[in-house]
């Protein structure tokens, strides 16, 4: 939200009347990109950190000895299948590959809408951010069926953060070396400043904000909370393609 919010009045400072700078130097992306990788890896790191130590202390607490620790360990992993560097391995590489199949199909996907099909840019991006989503949507939904509540919202949790502070800087990145190093003469570049963005980084504060109060306020997410949150997501999704072009 913090971040969103001091974007948003960069962009609108740069972009006011008068101002020289209408886009994203190389620098920029590749500044803003690190900073935000850093706040990731910090977020990881703590993830981790904070985990082996809860259990240190769940150890301490229920005085566990070796044979008992490695008890806990088989019940809390007892649904974890192991698989071989190998096996790894090549899921990766199948995955690098669709990446780049998959990413050319968005891009002709993105080109026929806009250009023949006549949708504006934000219609079209909320499309692919929906199939973009759809393996989320599916594992919340059967958490939700499950019960398995804690799950649905640390796994929602998790892809915001991973959108927001992983692909987001990633895809900053590459723009920027693909600016600097490879072809700066491309038509879509530099990246400028525009409504859409302004709309985008102004909405990211009430959001995260009205997100993390409601958790706060007694750490569930009723029915209340969820029709509030949902009013507000429509009314930015409104917003945008009303406005956003």
């Amino acid at each position: 939200a913090a971040i969103g919010s001091t974007l948003d009045i960069v962009i609108l400072i740069l972009t006011a009347h008068g101002a020289h700078k209408d886009h994203f130097a190389v620098i920029d992306l590749i500044v803003l990109a690190m900073i935000m990788l850093t706040i990731f890896g910090t977020y990881a790191f703590k993830l981790v950190s904070g985990y082996a130590a809860e259990e240190g202390h769940v150890h301490e607490a229920l005085r566990l000895d070796g044979p008992a620790i490695d008890h806990r360990k088989r019940l809390i992993y007892e649904d974890v299948q192991k698989v071989s560097s190998w096996n790894i391995g090549a899921l990766f590489l199948v995955g690098i590959v669709s990446a780049f199949l998959g990413g050319e199909r968005v891009s002709v996907f993105a080109e026929t809408a806009i250009q023949d099909l006549g949708l504006n840019e934000v219609a079209t991006a909320v499309i692919l951010a929906g199939f973009a989503g759809m393996s989320e949507y599916v594992i919340l939904w059967r958490a939700h069926r499950k019960g398995q509540h804690s799950i649905a919202l640390a796994n929602a949790f998790g892809g915001i953060t991973q959108v927001m502070f992983l692909v987001l800087p990633f895809t900053l990145l590459a723009v920027g070396v693909y600016q600097g190093a490879i072809n700066p003469g491309h038509p879509e570049l530099p990246l400028h400043f525009n409504v859409s963005l302004a709309l985008l980084t102004a909405l990211l504060f009430p959001t995260f904000f009205v997100l993390v109060a409601l958790l706060q306020e007694d750490h569930t997410f009723g029915v209340l909370d969820t029709v509030i949150m949902g009013a507000i997501c429509l009314l930015i999704l409104l917003s945008l393609l009303a406005y956003g072009s």
